[in-house]
């Protein structure tokens, strides 16, 4: 059953970008922004970003619209509103989008990630490793002590131990292996993954950077703030931090749940940033979703121009 009082939340927390929270008022030395670009303030070694390679497209061009409409909030939805579901028929249309390391999806991760330049020339796109995708420090493990180092496209948490090619295939893997979670959990409220690209893509981000639970609630979170009258970016970035806030029965509350996005808040409270937690994570999935949003849009503008 659709929760009112969380739609109300959409509006207070969504359009003023604040809720109620504590402020972190922490004392630490030194202040940097809160969340650079590269998301990755510390490489590990000076290496110079790899040379510029073509981006590897689907081969059906993507259906980009600005967003589905999420039908009614209903346990047991299981149909878009333009017919029925077909797992097995939309997995493979959008499994190319993890193909390979350049792949577009990929390429999205990395972009949100920092590990990755998108460059568009000669009316082609191109990708370029950045530093970082050769070894960075995750800044968010740091908050509990962790000093972990990321390789390739996405957050591989050390997994690949500096091997860039067992970093890409890990990257791969798990993003493949997701796929199908993403795809019927976007269907269920309501949400056609083939037509809404961004939303998947950002599903498939959230899921690199962060526990698998936050990025299964995404899908309901960014249904409610579209119902309540968020769009585009707006409403994906909300979506994203909404599912962070979890109560102890590890569901999503945004009344009686703890925000979970430790690792971030922890990045604010060493920042000595005088922000609510709502705030801090707000703005570093914003951040995300516009680079993810940068992505397709030179996408669209360089494959599919609108007519």
């Amino acid at each position: 059953m659709f929760d009112w009082v969380w739609l109300a939340r959409v509006t207070l927390m969504g359009l003023v970008g604040t809720a109620t929270g504590a402020t972190l008022l922490v004392w630490t030395l030194g202040k940097t922004p809160l969340i650079n670009t590269n998301s990755n303030p510390s490489p590990v070694a000076n290496v110079t970003p790899g040379q510029p390679q073509p981006v590897l497209l689907p081969p059906q061009p993507l259906v980009l619209t600005t967003q589905s409409n999420p039908v009614s909030l209903v346990e047991g939805a299981t149909t878009v509103l333009n017919g029925p579901f077909d797992l097995k028929k939309t997995l493979s249309s959008l499994t190319p989008l993890f193909a390979t390391p350049t792949s577009l999806g990929m390429v999205a991760i990395g972009v949100a990630e920092g590990n990755y330049r998108l460059l568009v020339e000669n009316g082609n796109l191109y990708v370029q490793q950045t530093a970082s995708y050769f070894g960075h420090t995750d800044p968010g493990n740091l908050s509990w002590g962790d000093v972990v180092t990321n390789y390739g496209p996405c957050s591989d948490q050390g997994r690949s131990g500096g091997d860039i090619t067992q970093a890409e295939q890990l990257c791969l893997q798990r993003s493949r292996s997701r796929l199908s979670t993403h795809l019927v959990d976007l269907n269920a409220v309501g949400i056609d993954p083939s037509a809404d690209i961004e939303a998947l893509l950002n599903a498939a981000d959230l899921y690199n950077q962060a526990k698998p639970i936050h990025s299964r609630f995404f899908p309901k979170a960014l249904a409610m703030a579209r119902k309540g009258g968020l769009t585009g970016i707006e409403a994906i970035a909300w979506a994203r931090t909404a599912s962070f806030y979890l109560n102890l029965n590890n569901e999503m509350d945004l009344q009686g749940g703890l925000n979970q996005a430790t690792g971030l808040i922890g990045i604010c409270a060493r920042e000595n940033r005088p922000i609510t937690e709502w705030d801090c994570v707000y703005s570093d999935q914003m951040r995300r979703v516009k680079a993810i949003a940068s992505v397709l849009d030179k996408y669209r503008l360089t494959y599919a121009p609108s007519s």
